[in-house]
């Protein structure tokens, strides 16, 4: 695969340049990257990993994970990335429906993978075998054909269960190419989740252009002002986000943060961009800087590019998808497959090889969704039918227009509402649920969860606590809302129209005369209640890693001192983090000498 020639090729050209960067820091260079994958590929194959062979993967950001993945495609397996974030049940799921033989895993997680018929490796142990040198001529560099899977991302399932993507490395090899299109080598940070596609163009867009992919640790992942630092420091010139997390970024650049000056070219994709003022104001501060905006879903990976230069100022608050890649065509059809007219919306139909294979075991979903492409003229050529709603301006420019279902976008992943309320169906205290997502003060959505009881000890925090342990944080719904009964139409259904939102906003009160009421109205402010008080629990309240975010930034606003997202999160409730705050102010005082006599 010319992909792994890419790859390969710095080892031997530049073997002492830096391929990548730990979060601890650790510098590891070319030579030793080709070194160990090769180790480890020769043991992967000893073991049977070959094509069509699914080999799952549950590792940290460590320069170690690099290298499994890396050995598993060399012999042309089918890598399955597994976020230890995520709970075990999720995970094991995900394995059973891939059909993963093997698993390798962090040594602390070994046991949370033990299932029927799959052998799950100690990474560490994987690592330092020794299989049988052999001749380095008869090293594993073939890697998969392009009709063979390259890799298994899971995304929210409308059915109740999340779904497998195979992909292939027509899809890898396209964003490859776009992402090296400049010729340059970049210092990339390695942000996304190993399960988001984002991550394909971070690790293998980076790695086959010889450039140097900076791992990003959870700490640094989870506070914004910790980020600007670490991108600052490193250096780095290129980073995908999420459009909510650019705007976290920029947030807490003007609360004091860093500026990342080096930083070249933002990608953002997953969820629209909206355009915001410190947004515009971060990439103004960084005079050199290409935003870009991107579109595809998993079932293609990458599809359109926006790329946005000159004043900020002048941008558009939404800017549009942008024009198809090389080897992607958009079909915009109507509801009788007819493509529609500049200027009339149409559903959107991504066809090229580019996409993915389907499905992973499920034959049926994917005859669904994988359509032959009746505008190819390549034999057996199919589209994929996105659900997406947009249109083509006069220029040949791609608009989005929304969704023709209810799937939507939580920092950046998909998320099914069938799939989350399946999940809480297992409680056995639930009656029924339905899920809807609201749009919050900032633009971005929450998902929102209609309980109806079964029991009378059921609370919004129970409900909330049963969620993750079944989902990811991200599709942990943020409100829930006790009800008798859901209301249904005449046909029976449940009518999500006459489903009431929780009570939002804050509720005007008199100016604060506390440090704690302060807090307790940046809470409210933060999780859109009407009212905190001060021994309130932030998860139970609603809060997660991202709203963790938004309060940090908030609170170094209103008390003119930083507090990090770790702090907000080891401090839960409005009081606690306030004594926590105050011994922050009288640490550093002390530390200045401004607080001594």
């Amino acid at each position: 695969m010319d992909l792994l020639k890419r790859l390969g090729r710095w080892s031997t050209s530049t073997p002492d340049a830096v391929a990548v960067v730990s979060a601890t820091g650790r510098r590891h260079t070319y030579r030793e990257l080709e070194t160990r994958t090769a180790h480890l590929a020769r043991y992967l194959r000893s073991l049977g990993v070959g094509p069509e062979v699914v080999v799952g993967v549950r590792m940290a950001r460590r320069f170690e994970a690099v290298v499994v993945l890396l050995a598993i495609v060399r012999v042309g397996g089918v890598y399955l990335p597994l976020d230890p974030a995520h709970p075990p049940t999720r995970l094991a799921g995900m394995v059973a429906a891939a059909g993963a033989r093997l698993v390798v895993a962090d040594p602390g997680s070994v046991a949370d993978l033990a299932a029927d018929g799959t052998e799950v490796l100690d990474a560490d142990l994987a690592l330092a075998a020794r299989p049988e040198a052999g001749d380095p001529a008869s090293d594993p560099v073939h890697g998969a054909g392009d009709d063979n899977l390259m890799c298994v991302l899971f995304t929210s399932g409308s059915t109740g269960t999340p779904k497998g993507i195979g992909m292939c490395p027509p899809a890898v090899r396209n964003v490859v190419n776009w992402a090296d299109r400049s010729g340059r080598p970049w210092r990339c940070a390695q942000f996304s989740s190993p399960g988001f596609d984002m991550s394909l163009q971070e690790i293998f867009g980076t790695l086959a252009a010889g450039g140097t992919l900076v791992q990003v640790g959870e700490e640094h992942r989870a506070d914004p002002t910790l980020l600007l630092r670490l991108l600052a420091a490193e250096s780095v010139d290129r980073i995908y986000l999420s459009p909510t997390l650019l705007h976290q970024l920029a947030e807490a650049w003007q609360a004091g943060g860093e500026l990342p000056a080096r930083l070249r070219h933002i990608v953002v994709a997953g969820e629209p961009l909206r355009l915001t003022a410190s947004v515009r104001k971060l990439v103004a501060a960084l005079p050199d800087a290409v935003l870009e905006n991107q579109y595809g879903p998993t079932e293609t990976h990458q599809a359109t590019a926006y790329p946005m230069t000159g004043p900020p100022d002048a941008w558009p608050d939404r800017p549009a998808l942008g024009r198809p890649l090389a080897a992607v065509t958009v079909h915009l059809l109507d509801e009788h497959g007819s493509p529609v007219a500049p200027g009339t919306p149409g559903e959107v139909f991504l066809g090229g090889p580019v996409v993915a294979r389907g499905y992973v075991g499920r034959p049926a979903l994917t005859a669904a969704y994988f359509l032959p492409d009746p505008f190819s003229g390549r034999p057996g050529a199919r589209m994929y039918r996105t659900g997406d709603l947009a249109e083509w301006t006069a220029d040949g420019t791609l608009v989005f227009r929304g969704r023709i279902d209810d799937q939507v976008k939580i920092r950046g992943y998909r998320v099914e509402p069938a799939e989350v309320e399946a999940a809480l169906t297992e409680d056995p205290r639930i009656r029924a649920v339905a899920v809807r997502a609201d749009r919050r003060t900032d633009g971005t959505s929450q998902l929102v969860a209609y309980v109806v009881p079964r029991t009378p000890d059921l609370d919004e925090r129970a409900v909330r606590a049963a969620a993750r342990t079944r989902l990811p944080g991200y599709m942990v719904p943020r409100s829930v809302v006790l009800l008798p009964a859901l209301p249904v139409n005449r046909n029976g259904k449940v009518d999500r129209t006459a489903l009431c939102l929780p009570a939002t906003g804050v509720t005007d009160v008199t100016a604060p005369e506390t440090a704690e009421d302060l807090m307790c109205r940046l809470w409210q402010e933060v999780l859109e209640r009407t009212a905190v008080g001060p021994d309130d629990n932030f998860m139970d309240l609603g809060g997660d890693s991202l709203a963790a975010m938004q309060l940090a930034t908030r609170i170094g606003r209103a008390f003119g001192s930083t507090i990090t997202v770790r702090a907000v999160l080891d401090h839960p409730t409005p009081r606690e983090l306030t004594s926590a705050l105050e011994r922050l102010v009288l640490a550093e005082l002390d530390t200045t000498g401004c607080g001594r006599p």
